[in-house]
């Protein structure tokens, strides 16, 4: 058998992955039970380590979290309800605004309005676009396909 494939098995049968065929092949190879004899060797060289952590740690930990959720819940029991608020405020004087009949336009568009007329936002290919506009438009025979472009 193939060292590769020997060492591989020998993982498969720690884990408990090995099928009844190859546990029998394993069985059957000498090489296999050198291989065993090596690898109960290495584990018994190892120390076992200590895996519970000391309850001073455990005390401190829990502590940590305790106090990191209270925070999470006293910051959502806050932001939540403001949020709530935000959004239904916002929603009602939208709606207010576009139900309203006596609009006036607001500063941002006069100001805009006002830059449009004084040329502070000049484009100097608007003219071309302006004229490829009217020349698609010619093309189409109709005005209103252009806006299917």
């Amino acid at each position: 058998m193939k060292t590769e494939k020997l060492e591989k098995w020998l993982l498969l049968e720690q884990t408990g992955e090995l099928s009844a065929r190859q546990r029998r092949e394993l069985a059957a190879c000498p090489e296999a039970q050198a291989k065993r004899d090596e690898l109960k060797d290495l584990r018994m060289a190892l120390q076992v380590l200590n895996t519970e952590p000391s309850p001073w740690t455990v005390t401190k930990i829990d502590a940590q979290l305790r106090k990191t959720g209270r925070l999470v819940w006293t910051m959502s029991r806050v932001w939540k309800p403001a949020l709530a608020l935000a959004a239904c405020l916002t929603l009602v004087a939208g709606v207010l605004n576009f139900h309203d009949e006596q609009q006036v336009s607001s500063t941002s568009a006069t100001v805009v309005l006002a830059a449009a007329v004084e040329g502070v936002w000049n484009d100097p290919l608007e003219e071309d676009l302006g004229n490829l506009e009217r020349l698609i438009v010619a093309a189409s025979g109709d005005s209103l396909s252009i806006m299917e472009m």
